[in-house]
């Protein structure tokens, strides 16, 4: 028997997820405190309030829900932040702070691969044997990689990788990759399974055809353009950057639960393609704007990379070119979303297509906390309260 869609969705979820060291947070106090806010102001007080009003029931309960932005029919209705910057020096967010996005970043991925097809440069069809011709595999195409349908298994994996300090980035990640001759875990295009080093590949192409960095194509043809001043794919260091002072540091609480430790490094951290980009509430709440106005790619690129991939058989997988979608729902918006975690960070980036509304949420502080955040808008954004 097949999973339901909404197991499979919360598994994906987790799986984004799986990378942050989290300590579990109490959810039948969060689910009371939606519930009573919901109840108590459903008829009389505006969703900023009940928004508010949910913030701030958290933070007397001593949780922190880092940077939120909500907005509807194109306008924000509510933002806040709560948490920590930095622990040495102590620090406190702000709405302009810079987090890590995590695998929030493979929509900006697929993003450069859909400008490359619309130049002329590439096809969604074409083996990528054909452009990174050290490519150990003649049978999948871009198209695999964008939907993680390729069956490449996942880099982090690899032995060699784990007994590595420091890799500089993608190429060294490759040879690895290369070198270790890996078997697909299925034939591309017979399963979904997710894959960064898909997004990781698909990042190198973009190099190798557009003879930059990903780094300056990004920056020359998505953050400047959309005026993204406070977003970039990070060259990764560990201490404090003085060209980056609002950059957020992922931490956590140590076994005595009263002090903080960092949790900001990784082995892989200058990997691009699957992650590493960070930015602010605003600028993503420009990206989201930008996308849904067509501002990034004309409607028919962008109706393509939100529809539903398909696998051999035919069947419906709920991953386009960078997006999560719910399989249809006549009853709701067409919705894209995504999910990103990594070291101390979790993120969740939710656009309604249709209705030009969505919300954003950001933290460090390595806890499962942004699930119950996402569920809290949820439920607040349909006046409907927690089960």
């Amino acid at each position: 028997m097949k999973p339901t869609l909404k197991f499979v969705l919360i598994g994906l979820l987790i799986l984004s997820f799986s990378n942050c060291e989290q300590k579990e947070t109490s959810s039948f106090i969060i689910n009371s405190i939606v519930d009573s806010i919901i109840k108590d102001t459903l008829l009389t007080n505006s969703k900023v309030k009940q928004y508010a009003k949910f913030t701030s029931d958290m933070k007397s309960k001593g949780f922190t829900t880092g940077n939120i932005l909500v907005y509807e029919n194109e306008e924000i209705v509510f933002q806040s932040s709560d948490g920590l910057r930095s622990i040495d020096p102590i620090d406190s967010l702000t709405l302009n702070s810079q987090f890590r996005l995590a695998s929030v970043s493979k929509q900006f991925t697929a993003v450069a691969i859909m400008k490359l097809k619309q130049a002329g440069n590439l096809d969604y069809d074409q083996k990528v044997n054909t452009i990174l011709t050290d490519f150990p595999h003649d049978n999948i195409t871009i198209k695999h990689l964008l939907h993680h349908t390729s069956g490449i298994a996942d880099y982090i994996e690899m032995p060699r990788i784990r007994t590595k300090r420091y890799i500089l980035g993608n190429n060294e990640v490759l040879d690895i990759f290369y070198n270790s001759n890996p078997k697909l875990n299925f034939q591309p295009g017979e399963e979904f399974e997710y894959s960064n080093t898909g997004y990781l590949v698909l990042a190198s192409i973009v190099e190798k055809i557009s003879k930059q960095h990903f780094r300056d194509f990004l920056k020359e043809n998505v953050f400047e353009p959309l005026e993204m001043n406070s977003t970039i794919l990070y060259n990764y260091q560990e201490a404090n950057d003085p060209n980056m002072p609002n950059r957020v540091f992922g931490y956590r609480k140590t076994e005595n639960k009263k002090d903080y430790e960092l949790n900001d490094y990784h082995v892989v951290n200058n990997v691009r393609g699957d992650g590493g980009i960070y930015s602010t509430l605003n600028d993503l709440y420009k990206w989201n704007m930008a996308l849904v106005n067509y501002k990034v790619l004309p409607k028919e690129y962008l109706d393509e990379a939100w529809s539903w991939g398909t696998l051999n058989n035919g069947e419906k997988i709920i991953y386009g070119f960078g997006w999560f979608r719910f399989l249809e729902d006549k009853t709701k918006p067409k919705t894209v979303f995504h999910s990103g975690g990594w070291v101390g960070f979790a993120t969740y980036l939710f656009n309604e297509i249709e209705t030009k509304s969505g919300y954003i949420v950001l933290t460090n502080n390595s806890t499962r906390v942004i699930f119950d955040i996402k569920n809290a808008i949820d439920s607040i954004r349909a006046d409907v309260p927690k089960e």
